[in-house]
C-alpha cells in the first residue's frame, strides 16, 4: 500500500442508497407509540450484531445541512441531507474502514478513514494509519490531504478542526515530515484547491496544538520520551515559541485540552501530583488558575460552538449531565433533554454558526437509539434515524445497576442485563467483563450484552477494580492484580447473582475481548470451577510476551505505553504466575479463541501460542482467525463470523435449558 490511499475505492459507486431506518424523515409515529400486541419472533443474531445503522453524524456549521455515515451489505455510505428542501444524496465510500465525518464547511465534508500498514519510518511491524478525505458535495470531487505533498505520507496524526480563516472556512491537520528529524508539521488546507499551507512546525515530540477559531496557533504541547518531560509553550506576538511549564512525568504527564476562557489561555488536564484528575487554565505567563471543578473524576470540559472558548463540564456517570457557565448553552441543554420525555440525551453538534440549531442523540428502555434535528429557533425538528430498526422493542432489556461486595470488602459496581420475556430466576449467566483493563462499561445500549441476553442469558459486566469513573484510588486498587483481585471480583458477581438466586451458579460462562480475553482465560487457568466454558476474543495470554509487542510497536523499553502495561501488570518476577499460557494444565473446560489477524494491540502470536500450549495439554481448544479483521471489530463480516462462532459454542458448552 505504501502509505498511499487508492481513492477508487471511495469512489466505487454513486447509486441512490435506500435505507429505510436512516431516510430522514421515514421515522414512523406508530414506532413511537408501542403498541401492546403479541410479542415478535425473536431477531436473527444479525439484528444486534451488525452495526448501528449511524456510524457518525455532523451537522454543518450553518445548521443546514446533515451528513452521516451508514453501512449497507459491508459497504460505507456518506448520506448528505439538506433540511429545508429534503434534497439527499447518497455517496458509496467502500470498503475502507470509515471512523468519523464532520463537515469542513458549508459545501464541504470531512470523512477519516483508517488502514492497517506498515510504514519505513514508523515502529513496529505495522500500525493504524489514519487518513483525512474532503468531498465537496456540490461536485461530488474527493481529495486526500498530504495527497503528493514533498516529504509527507497522505496520512494525518491528528489536528483534524475547521476553521475560519480571511472570511472562509479551511480544516487543518498534523502530519510528520519524513526528513530524517521527522517534526510534527501543522498544516491548514484551502478547501478549493486542496493546497496545504504551513501553520507550524514542531518537534519529533510535539503532541498538539490549541487554535483560535481564526487558526491562529494559541499554545502547544511537547512529550520528550528520553527525559520524560512533559512541557506546554505558548505563541508570543511575534511568532516565536515560549516555554511556560513543564514537568517531569513518565507515564501521566499533562494533556493540552483547548482554549481556556479567553484567546490568551488554554485548559490542561493534570494526571499526577496534587493536583491529579483537575482541569487547569493556565495563561500565557504561565498563572495556573485554581482547579476549575473539584467534583469528582466523571467529568471533561466543554467549549463554546462558535468561539471555542472552556464554556462548562459534562458530568457523566450511566448518562451525561450538562453544566455550561453560559447561561444561552445551558437553556439550550435543558431544551434538548425535555425534546425527548423518557430518554437518556445527549448533545450530538450544535450548529457553529447559530447553536439553536443542534443534533441530539437519546436513548431509552426500548430505544436502541435515536438521532433527531432540532431548530429551537423556528420550532422544528427532523428525526434522522434509528441505530438498530430491525430491533423489536420487546426484544431490547434494560441494563440494571448493580453493586456487591469483593471477598476483601471493596464495592464493586457493574450492571445486569436479563433476558427479555423470561422469569429472573435460576438463569444461564455469560460474564461479560470490559478491555482496558483501565475503563468502565455503562448502561448505554450495548449490542453484545443485548445479544447473549436475547438468548437467554443473564449477562453480567462487572466494573472489577481498575477500571475508571470511580475515581484515582479505585484504580490504583487494580496494579498487581491482574490474574487476583481483578479476577475474583468477576467470580464474587457470579455468587453475589448465585445467592440470591438470579443465576445458576452451575451454568456459567466467560466472554470477554483485549483485557475481557485475558480475563476469559484467567478464569479458565487462575481461577478455576467458576466457569463452564471461556471465550477469549483477541486476548492475552503472555504478559511478557505483550511488553516485548508493545517496546517493538512503540519503539522504546520506556515508553508511556509500556510503562503504563507494566505499572498495571505488577512485578516482573509475578508475571509468569499471572499470564494464562503457564497454567493451562489447570484447565476443564473448552476454550475458544479468536482473533483478527490485522491487530496490532494485541498480537495474535498470544492466542496462536495459548492454542498451540492447550493442544500440547490435550485441552479443549478452537482458534479462529479473522483474516482482515482489526482489533476493534471494525469489519462487518468478521464480526458476524465471530458472533455466529461465540453463540455456537455458548450454546453447546453452556445451554440455556
Amino acid at each position: 500500500m505504501g502509505g498511499r490511499m487508492d481513492r477508487r475505492a471511495m469512489l466505487a459507486g454513486m447509486g441512490a442508497l435506500s435505507l429505510n431506518a436512516i431516510a430522514v424523515r421515514a421515522m414512523s409515529e406508530a414506532q413511537a407509540s408501542k403498541p401492546d400486541g403479541p410479542i415478535p419472533p425473536r431477531p436473527a443474531m444479525e439484528a444486534y450484531v451488525k452495526p448501528p445503522q449511524i456510524e457518525d453524524v455532523s451537522l454543518s456549521p450553518d445548521g443546514k445541512r446533515i451528513a452521516l455515515i451508514t453501512r449497507e451489505n459491508g459497504s460505507f455510505y456518506l448520506l448528505t441531507y439538506e433540511i429545508a428542501t429534503n434534497k439527499t444524496n447518497s455517496l458509496r465510500l467502500g470498503d475502507a474502514k470509515v471512523r468519523s465525518v464532520f463537515w469542513a464547511s458549508n459545501d464541504h465534508v470531512l470523512v477519516s478513514t483508517s488502514a492497517t500498514v506498515g510504514l519505513r519510518e514508523y515502529a513496529g511491524s505495522r500500525q493504524e494509519h489514519f487518513l483525512a478525505h474532503i468531498l465537496d458535495i456540490r461536485t461530488n470531487s474527493l481529495k486526500t490531504l498530504f495527497e503528493r505533498m514533498d516529504g509527507f505520507y497522505n496520512t494525518v496524526e491528528g489536528g483534524l478542526r475547521r476553521i475560519k480563516h480571511e472570511g472562509k472556512y479551511w480544516v487543518t491537520a498534523s502530519n510528520y515530515r519524513m526528513n530524517g528529524e521527522y517534526p510534527l508539521c501543522l498544516y491548514r488546507f484551502d478547501l478549493d484547491s486542496y493546497r496545504g499551507r504551513l501553520v507550524d512546525e514542531g518537534f519529533d515530540d510535539t503532541r498538539n496544538w490549541v487554535l483560535t477559531p481564526a487558526g491562529v496557533p494559541v499554545a502547544r504541547s511537547n512529550f520528550n520520551r528520553v527525559r520524560k518531560e512533559w512541557s506546554l509553550e505558548f505563541r508570543g506576538a511575534k511568532g516565536g515559541w515560549k516555554q511556560v511549564y513543564k514537568t517531569k512525568e513518565a507515564v501521566d504527564y499533562p494533556s493540552l485540552i483547548g482554549l481556556g476562557r479567553t484567546e490568551q489561555s488554554v485548559i490542561i488536564y493534570i494526571d499526577a501530583g496534587d493536583n491529579a484528575g483537575e482541569y487547569l487554565e493556565i495563561s500565557a505567563d504561565g498563572t495556573f488558575s485554581e482547579p476549575l471543578d473539584k467534583d469528582g473524576y466523571n467529568r471533561g470540559p466543554m467549549f463554546h460552538p462558535t468561539t471555542k472558548l472552556f464554556c462548562g463540564f459534562a458530568r457523566w456517570d450511566d448518562w451525561v449531565k450538562y453544566e455550561y457557565n453560559d447561561p444561552r448553552l445551558q437553556k439550550l441543554a435543558d431544551l434538548c433533554k425535555g425534546a425527548m420525555p423518557g430518554y437518556n440525551v445527549t448533545i450530538y453538534e450544535f450548529a457553529e454558526e447559530d447553536p439553536r440549531k443542534v443534533l441530539i442523540y437519546g436513548e431509552s428502555s426500548d430505544d436502541p437509539g435515536t438521532y433527531y434535528f432540532i431548530d429551537f429557533g423556528a420550532g422544528d425538528s427532523v428525526p434522522i434515524g434509528q441505530n438498530y430498526p430491525d430491533l423489536p422493542y420487546q426484544w431490547i432489556t434494560q441494563k440494571k445497576p448493580i453493586k456487591y461486595k469483593a471477598a476483601d470488602g471493596l464495592e464493586i459496581h457493574g450492571y445486569l442485563t436479563l433476558p427479555p420475556n423470561k422469569v429472573a430466576k435460576n438463569l444461564p449467566l455469560i460474564v461479560l467483563p470490559h478491555g482496558g483493563p483501565h475503563a468502565r462499561d455503562t448502561s448505554s445500549f450495548d449490542w453484545e450484552s443485548q445479544l447473549y441476553a436475547s438468548r437467554g442469558y443473564a449477562v453480567l459486566q462487572p466494573n472489577f477494580r481498575g477500571s475508571t469513573g470511580y475515581g484515582d484510588d479505585f484504580i490504583v486498587a487494580g496494579y498487581g492484580q491482574w490474574g487476583r483481585k481483578m479476577q475474583t471480583d468477576l467470580s464474587d458477581g457470579v455468587r453475589y447473582l448465585a445467592k440470591d438466586g438470579t443465576i445458576d451458579p452451575k451454568r456459567v460462562a466467560i466472554v470477554g475481548a483485549s483485557y475481557g480475553g485475558y480475563a476469559a482465560l484467567a478464569g479458565a487457568t487462575l481461577d478455576p470451577g467458576v466457569y463452564r466454558c471461556a471465550v477469549s476474543v483477541a486476548g492475552i495470554s503472555d504478559i511478557k510476551a505483550m511488553l516485548s509487542f508493545d517496546t517493538n510497536q512503540t519503539g522504546s523499553a520506556t515508553s508511556p505505553v509500556v510503562l503504563s502495561l507494566k505499572r498495571s501488570v505488577g512485578e516482573k518476577k509475578t508475571l509468569d504466575e499471572i499470564s494464562p499460557v503457564n497454567h493451562v494444565d489447570k484447565v476443564t473446560i473448552p476454550v475458544l479463541l479468536i482473533h483478527g489477524k490485522d491487530d496490532i494491540i494485541v498480537d495474535i502470536g498470544q492466542s496462536r501460542k495459548m492454542e498451540r500450549a492447550l493442544k500440547n495439554a490435550g485441552k479443549d481448544v478452537t482458534f479462529i482467525e479473522l483474516k482482515g479483521e482489526d482489533h476493534w471489530q471494525s469489519v462487518e463480516a468478521k464480526r458476524l463470523e465471530m458472533s455466529a462462532a461465540i453463540i455456537a459454542f455458548l450454546e453447546k458448552h453452556n445451554p440455556v435449558t
